[in-house]
């Protein structure tokens, strides 16, 4: 139940608004904690906020600092009816020439004779479907009279032996033929089915055979075959989907637009971490209210912040010594540092270094095996910064500790309030005590004189 105050009954001040006042006063000490705190905290937020911008930074360097996925390949086909392409990792620049003349094809049995429904039993008595993938074991389904065309396929799935089997009609709804059919999963001449023992009665047989792919591939005079029609280990970093018979030539360049990709998604990031600190770091004055007050970014002189960024931009700006090639700064393949600090990149720049002298461009950026380049300079700075224990982990660690000790002043700046204000009321209380008693005596002493009078 709250305490209710009454002040000023003898003495007739207004004790209430006095100790309210002066309380207001002692706690302006507790006030000035809780703005340090708030400071601080926003302070702790800023860097949480770098260090994922850091991170962002990080991940966009990884591929770059990579010799085999730096230079992005693209593969093209010039008849895409024949067969399709793409690049990966190891692709490397030039055409081939690929000529098909047959499909890798998968095995198909089927049964010779036909079903009025799904549901019709395949069988007269007991007996047994056997049947083998390629060189594999024998597969075994036990039939009897009850055992129906959807029986015979659903346990022929179950067997996971390396086919599928699905009823067909090969009818219409009005004259049904329900037909089993039996594909191996896999394509190429290994993977032939093979009939053992049929105790059915429709009569199941292979009809396809199963066979591999053939074709022939510029520089090689003998014709190459494969078990499947999409194959990685002709064309190297290349992989290859056949799609019908006749000849397409494969060419692999270097990709230019995913390079620029790459390098725009750098200097985004790089972009975004230099306005944050810039934003995060400013003073301004609000010149349109009475009290002109001033509001100060959290990361506003603070050395750390700063330093950061200024490293980025010596790394973003210096050569990469010990390259043999064309290139050896960043602003010769098109990114350029502006006025504000932030990075420009030119793409037709790029094009024009990865035309002329492509493995010099990926250098600068890669490396070689006894020279980091400036990605690998860039990823082991901020790798740096963001581990544990790195600069950014040890200043969030620094911060959550003053916040900590902020925390622990308010509390004993409150408790001392509270002492204060219970103190102020005491006092009070005890001088309208005090007043009232003199008042009483005053009362008695005039009212006694008056009597005797």
């Amino acid at each position: 139940m709250p305490t209710i105050t009454v002040g000023g009954l003898a003495t007739g001040l207004d004790t209430n608004t006095m100790i309210e006042q002066l309380v207001a006063l002692e706690r302006r000490s507790v006030d000035l904690i809780v703005e340090r705190r708030v400071a601080v905290s926003d302070q702790q937020t800023a860097y949480q906020s770098l260090n994922t911008k850091l991170l962002a930074l990080k991940g966009a360097l990884s591929d770059m600092r990579d010799p085999t996925k730096f230079l992005v390949k693209s593969a093209t086909s010039s008849n895409e009816s024949v067969l399709t392409v793409s690049a990966g990792d190891g692709a490397t620049s030039g055409t081939t020439t690929i000529t098909v003349s047959a499909l890798a094809k998968a095995a198909i049995a089927t049964s010779g004779v036909g079903k009025s429904a799904s549901t019709d039993t395949i069988a007269s008595g007991s007996g047994t479907f056997e049947f083998r993938l390629g060189s594999g074991s024998t597969q075994t389904v036990n039939i009897d009279a009850t055992t129906t065309l959807s029986d015979l396929a659903t346990a022929i799935n179950d067997l996971s032996a390396g086919v599928t089997a699905s009823v067909v009609n090969l009818g219409t709804s009005a004259s049904p033929d329900y037909r089993l059919q039996i594909v191996s999963n896999d394509t190429g001449a290994s993977n032939d089915i093979t009939i053992v023992n049929d105790d059915t009665d429709i009569s199941i047989t292979t009809t396809q055979n199963a066979s591999d792919a053939s074709f022939t591939v510029s520089g090689f005079a003998t014709a190459l075959s494969r078990e499947s029609n999409t194959f990685d280990d002709v064309i190297p970093g290349v992989t290859v989907t056949l799609n019908t018979t006749g000849t397409a030539v494969v060419t692999v360049s270097n990709d230019v637009s995913a390079i620029s990709s790459s390098i725009q998604d750098l200097v985004d990031k790089f972009n975004d971490i230099v306005n944050f600190v810039s934003s995060e770091s400013l003073v301004t004055q609000d010149t349109e209210s009475s009290d002109r007050e001033t509001t100060i970014g959290p990361l506003a002189g603070d050395g750390t912040a700063r330093g950061i960024v200024e490293r980025l931009h010596d790394l973003i700006a210096s050569e990469v010594s010990g390259l043999s090639g064309s290139y050896s700064s960043l602003s010769q393949v098109g990114i350029k540092t502006e006025r504000d600090g932030t990075l420009t990149f030119d793409s037709s720049k790029l094009s024009s270094a990865v035309a002329s002298d492509a493995v010099s461009v990926r250098e600068l950026f890669a490396g070689t095996s006894s020279v980091d380049g400036a990605a690998d300079r860039l990823y082991d700075y901020v790798n740096g910064l963001t581990q544990t224990g790195g600069i950014v982990d040890l200043r969030e660690d620094a911060l959550s500790d003053q916040i900590e000790s902020l925390d622990d002043q308010i509390e004993s700046a409150e408790r001392a309030v509270d002492a204060f204000e219970a103190n102020l009321r005491a006092t009070f209380a005890n001088l309208e005590v005090l007043i009232s008693g003199l008042q009483a005596q005053s009362t008695f002493l005039l009212n006694t004189l008056l009597r005797q009078g």
